[in-house]
């Protein structure tokens, strides 16, 4: 095993990859896709659920830095670097959804409640901006970090579980009545990889290098799958992506030399373009509806650009753009304090 604090260049650059297509994902359904379904599909297929690949990422260095663990410190830096942007990033979104607009896709009964409820409940669950499930959902890790390192460092051939966990998840899929809970039960298996790829690293990268096609055919069935829109269950994107994490390690470990260090700052602030990503799509779309239509875009029908690979490609190039250029104005204006306001 390597040592501990070896730099994971290659785990760096996949950070950075990752997030791209979870700003591409998040970029679909501001397009108007209509005359390009199919189109719509393979693009989703590859961006869609791209944050099982952040969980994978996530458990590979959690156990990568397992050595210097100590609880309460790990609890704090989470506090001070995830749950605290989370909070303060929150803070229009909670503003926009309960005074101005209703939030599309709430339960029934959600706006009954009093403000502090919806409140609450929009924290707890991170939908009031699309992307912000995430933060409840890898709390939800953080708090039982202690138990995944006992597996790891006491009894790691639990993590043989991976494999009906993984089962699990493509029957159960990401969805249901309780959120991050029942995210977090989806994601299980991808974040124990992780885990068990760190903890072997040398065997898993020859394992992988060795078992690459039968891998590479899982992944593409998965694609087809979904693509095709064959009937569900299982998750076709939790069959593709499960195995593609794997594939993306070995290939970025051969070939993360061709970015070179053309991504570093993407994925150095890749937790800070996850939170804030999603106000910008919606500010091009309030823009672009009102360029076009002369109305404001009040929640609904705001896909007024045609969906195609060029407008996605443009679009979702956009979206990064600003969203780096505020993490890096946020970092110049306020240095180290930048990751409790942006989150890096």
């Amino acid at each position: 095993m390597l040592k501990e604090d070896k730099f994971q260049q290659h785990i760096h650059v996949f950070r950075g990859v990752a997030i791209m297509l979870i700003v591409g994902a998040h970029t679909i359904s501001a397009l108007n896709w209509s005359d390009n379904q199919l189109t719509m599909r393979i693009i989703d297929a590859l961006c869609n659920e791209s944050s099982i690949f952040f969980f994978f990422i996530a458990g590979y260095l959690f156990q990568h830095l397992s050595g210097r663990f100590r609880y309460k410190t790990y609890l704090e830096q989470k506090l001070k670097t995830v749950i605290t942007p989370y909070l303060l990033l929150s803070i229009p979104a909670l503003i926009i959804f309960t005074q101005f607009v209703d939030r599309v896709g709430m339960w029934p009964w959600f706006y009954d409640q009093p403000l502090w409820k919806q409140v609450v409940l929009f924290l707890l669950t991170g939908k009031h901006l699309a992307p912000l499930w995430f933060v409840p959902t890898i709390t939800l890790f953080y708090l039982i970090a202690p138990l995944l390192l006992a597996i790891d460092r006491k009894r790691p051939q639990l993590y043989w579980l991976i494999i009906p966990c993984w089962f699990l998840s493509m029957y159960l899929g990401r969805g249901g009545p309780y959120g991050p809970i029942e995210k977090a039960i989806y994601l299980f298996p991808v974040y124990l990889l992780g885990m068990a790829f760190s903890h072997y690293r040398q065997q898993a990268e020859m394992w992988v290098a060795k078992f690459w096609l039968p891998l590479l055919i899982v992944t593409l069935m998965g694609m087809v799958g979904h693509a095709l829109e064959w009937p569900m269950p299982p998750s076709y994107l939790m069959i593709m992506k499960a195995p593609m994490a794997l594939l993306l390690t070995v290939a970025l470990l051969r070939w993360h030399g061709v970015f070179r260090h053309r991504l570093d700052y993407i994925a150095h602030v890749s937790f800070g373009i996850f939170f804030i990503h999603a106000y910008f799509i919606s500010a091009i779309k309030v823009f672009t509806v009102y360029l076009i239509t002369g109305h404001v875009y009040a929640g609904r029908d705001g896909d007024v650009l045609p969906g195609n690979l060029l407008f996605f490609i443009a679009y979702a190039a956009a979206v990064l753009a600003l969203s780096l250029l505020t993490i890096w104005a946020a970092q110049k204006l306020t240095g180290k304090n930048s990751r409790m306001l942006v989150g890096a």
